[in-house]
């Protein structure tokens, strides 16, 4: 693992550069839009709940907010230079999508490959799409493709980290794709550690939402120092598209480490065939990376 220091105030001159972040009204999407603005970029936002200028309606459970948010994006620039995949739900009771998916890979994956697909005829050499993940990904032991929608078997917890694990195999596939095309477009990867935002307002059990808070309030990080990793894969002049970009260290002002791919996240017999499910899914026909 390599760890390198990092500094907000440090970020690179953005202006002129237009950045699409999802989940930009609130966490780690807030604090990225505000690091990214405050460095001149022209920020583009999508959340469930609107606050303001920049900010339009995304809903990544549903495909069809989801392509009509590209068709603003597409309106109203010529050029997306970075995209940040960050909204995220956790850890919620079971409901399947009006497309019938369960609702956590839904928003978590689908919803961001299906945005990533619509946004990547804006993107040219040197563009960057940055999907965030959760450190705990390589607990998944398997992903069985066929069993998205079974209720029967379904525990929140892992349904996220399911979701999370589909992150690191659609990143580094569409990696391995871009790559192969000599497009100067990269996929990168970052997680935000244990961050206090509102993702861990509500868990279904009680217990949980305890412990939760309890190691919140002992190695928490504000949202404005968890997003280390992810304005790093962001910004950063050198770039891995295999590892994953995380704060290390200090709470307040972390540095930044370069976590190698692990587990289900090596595997691209089943990235590839994730690939394929999820353009199904979403009737999104991957345009020619």
């Amino acid at each position: 693992m390599d760890t390198f220091s990092w500094s907000s105030s440090a970020l690179p001159d953005l202006t002129g550069r237009t950045a699409v972040v999802t989940g930009a009204t609130r966490g780690i999407g807030r604090a990225v839009r505000e690091a990214l603005e405050k460095a001149g970029a022209t920020v583009l936002g999508g959340a469930r709940t609107v606050d303001g200028a920049g900010v339009e309606v995304l809903d990544l459970a549903d495909l069809g907010t989801v392509r009509a948010f590209a068709r603003s994006v597409r309106e109203r620039v010529g050029q997306v230079d970075l995209l940040v995949n960050n909204a995220a739900i956790s850890n919620v009771p079971f409901s399947l999508t009006p497309g019938g998916t369960e609702s956590q890979f839904a928003v978590n994956h689908l919803g961001h490959f299906a945005l990533t697909h619509l946004l990547r005829p804006l993107m040219r050499e040197g563009a960057r799409v940055v999907t965030v993940t959760s450190a705990m990904y390589p607990m998944l032991d398997t992903l069985d493709l066929a069993a998205l929608a079974d209720e029967g078997s379904y525990s929140p917890g892992v349904a996220y980290v399911r979701s999370k694990a589909a992150n690191v195999l659609f990143a580094t596939e569409l990696e391995r794709r871009l790559r192969t095309s000599g497009s100067g477009v990269r996929s990168l990867l970052a997680e935000p550690g244990l961050a206090a935002t509102s993702m861990h307002d509500g868990y279904p059990d009680e217990g949980t939402t305890q412990a939760v808070r309890a190691a919140l309030a002992e190695t928490g990080r504000p949202a404005s120092s968890a997003s280390a990793g992810v304005l790093y894969a962001a910004t950063a002049g050198e770039v891995d598209g295999f590892v994953v970009y995380g704060p290390v260290g200090d709470r307040e002002t972390p540095d930044v480490v370069a976590t190698p791919i692990a587990g289900l996240g090596l595997d691209q017999e089943l990235a590839a065939a994730l690939w394929e499910q999820s353009a199904r899914l979403t009737e999104v026909v991957p345009v020619s990376i």
